[in-house]
């Protein structure tokens, strides 16, 4: 097996680790609605467990995928590399400041389950389209300029 084959085969398999996830939060959050405030806690538990495998799976993803475009033979200037590079920096910042702030939500007073879930699916529905985006620019390889 070539080192290609084999960083294609890590990228992959960190890719599903990294988006995967990310469906599951929406069947935890239709229960957490149908459940009393005071159940929530194991639910927040697990979201939290979910976003910390995303967050690890792009500790490889990342890497991963900079072995590859150098091993692909890629420019660094070619359009879906750099957009690729734009996207996936304002992806990183959004999952450190996109669920922040529901997950600060659950310690104070002003926790609501409502707002909470209501945080939590918009936050997933934005990183679930980042990441589609990012898939796209790296199946289809567009060349824009």
């Amino acid at each position: 097996m070539s080192f290609y084959k084999l960083f294609l085969f890590i990228h992959i398999l960190s890719a599903i680790i990294s988006i995967g996830p990310l469906f599951g939060i929406f069947p935890l959050l239709n229960r957490m609605k149908k459940t009393d405030t005071s159940q929530t806690e194991g639910f927040i538990l697990s979201l939290q467990g979910i976003l910390k495998a995303i967050s690890n799976g792009g500790r490889v993803l990342v890497p991963s995928g900079l072995i590859l475009i150098w091993l692909g033979g890629w420019s660094w200037t070619t359009s879906w590399v750099v957009l690729t590079f734009i996207i996936m920096m304002c992806t990183l910042l959004f999952l450190a400041r996109a669920f922040k702030p529901a997950m600060n939500l659950v310690d104070t007073t002003e926790f609501t389950k409502e707002k909470f879930i209501s945080m939590m699916t918009t936050a997933t529905w934005k990183y679930i389209s980042l990441m589609s985006i990012l898939l796209w620019l790296m199946v289809a390889k567009p060349h824009f300029w």
